[in-house]
């Protein structure tokens, strides 16, 4: 699993990490890549330390490799309680991930419900049902990758331009 964005309460990896504990006996070797630095990063690993997942958590801080980052994990999630315009996840998706995500504005603008991943609450119960089903199943990871790759392009500069050209040009 990897997530990319700062460590703090709005970003809520305290929910990932749970998820982790949760799963830890089920998936032995599960991993969860948290990249950004942020005001939680020490809460959250006295968290990860008091629950005993140094092995199954990683606390990369800021990093210039996030694209090969997320070419060695199999999941992008978000836990985010509020985003804007997700770019966390639209890197996600342009590296073909399949996302579990948290039920927001943002994340639910790009993640479509069971098409190219999960829109979840904010529980650990469901977001761990999730990440389990995924990990069970290679190929519903390689179609919500699929899916993701092929949502992503209405995003890419190319349309968003015409995009703004065509806005432009109607409204002279």
């Amino acid at each position: 699993l990897i997530f990319v964005g700062e460590l703090n309460h709005n970003k809520h990896q305290d929910l990932l990490i749970n998820v982790v504990y949760k799963l830890k006996s089920k998936i032995p070797y599960l991993k969860l890549l948290l990249v950004g630095r942020g005001d939680m990063v020490e809460q959250y690993k006295q968290l990860v330390n008091h629950l005993g997942l140094e092995k199954n958590v990683e606390f990369l801080g800021y990093r210039n490799d996030v694209p090969n980052l997320m070419l060695i994990s199999d999941i992008a999630v978000s836990s985010s309680r509020r985003e804007g315009l997700p770019v966390n996840v639209m890197e996600a998706m342009a590296t073909g991930l399949p996302l579990i995500v948290t039920n927001c504005r943002g994340n639910r603008d790009l993640v479509r419900n069971n098409e190219n991943g999960f829109v979840v609450y904010d529980d650990v119960e469901t977001f761990a049902e999730k990440v389990e089903f995924l990990y069970l199943s290679q190929e519903k990871r390689e179609q919500f990758g699929q899916a993701s790759l092929s949502l992503i392009e209405k995003f890419s500069l190319e349309n968003i331009l015409d995009d703004l050209k065509n806005l432009y040009l109607t409204n002279i």
